[in-house]
């Protein structure tokens, strides 16, 4: 595991949330959908973190993240860890899908929209604040509609909200192909897949994974098959 040093530059609200800006090695910097491990000098419990934007210097970390960061708080950066967003190369329309009470680490893939060649949707109910101006956003009510326009979804949810997967797929799960959608599984992953602690577990299909060693970015069909069992 790569380790790296790092520093709390700043904290910016945006939509309503107090994100941090990390400053670090460009090495350091998670794709979107890894995570990153990270310690306070002086300190013992581990956070991971998530990009929620890009930065010439490091990256913008959402939340959650310990209340006592402030700016100038030396970090000691493990990663990045796990297993990202990968979306296929043919991808044209593409769902943003957050279940919790956070859009932030689906952003980076509002960033490498118009780079990658594709146009992004939102669909959420957390406080949306000041998104990127060729955004467009609607409330989770609306995804229904929008569910045979799409061709990727790429969806941010809590480990225990899985089962609402179902309430929205229930129509269109069958048909869902392999390489239709990612979900990022957000969840406490105290060990990052060192000790096997079994906190972050996942149900996938008939099997049980972890998240912060097979994810925390799992392909959404084989998630939706694991809440039907």
């Amino acid at each position: 595991m790569r380790t790296y040093q790092g520093r709390v530059a700043e904290v910016q609200l945006r939509s309503g949330e107090a994100l941090a800006l990390i400053s670090c090695p460009s090495e350091a910097v998670p794709a979107a959908g890894q995570y990153l491990l990270a310690v306070q000098t002086g300190a013992i419990q581990a956070t991971s973190l998530f990009m929620a934007d890009g930065w010439s210097q490091g990256f913008l970390a959402a939340q959650p993240y310990p209340r006592s960061w402030r700016p100038g708080t030396e970090l000691s950066l493990y990663g990045p860890l796990g297993r990202g967003f990968r979306l296929p190369a043919a991808t044209r329309r593409l769902a943003l899908i957050a279940l919790g009470d956070s859009n932030a680490r689906l952003m980076p893939l509002v960033s490498s929209s118009e780079s990658e060649g594709w146009s992004a949707t939102l669909f959420s109910d957390a406080p949306l604040g000041e998104l990127p101006p060729d955004l467009e956003a609607y409330p989770l009510k609306d995804l229904g509609e929008s569910l045979s326009w799409a061709d990727f979804f790429a969806l941010d949810v809590p480990l225990e909200r899985l089962d609402a997967l179902a309430e929205h797929f229930s129509d269109y799960s069958q048909s869902l192909a392999e390489e239709h959608g990612q979900v990022l599984v957000h969840t406490s992953m105290p060990c990052s897949g060192m000790g096997e602690c079994g906190v972050c577990a996942v149900r996938v299909k008939r099997s049980w994974k972890l998240a912060c060693r097979d994810g925390p970015v799992f392909d959404l069909r084989a998630i939706l098959k694991g809440v039907s069992l």
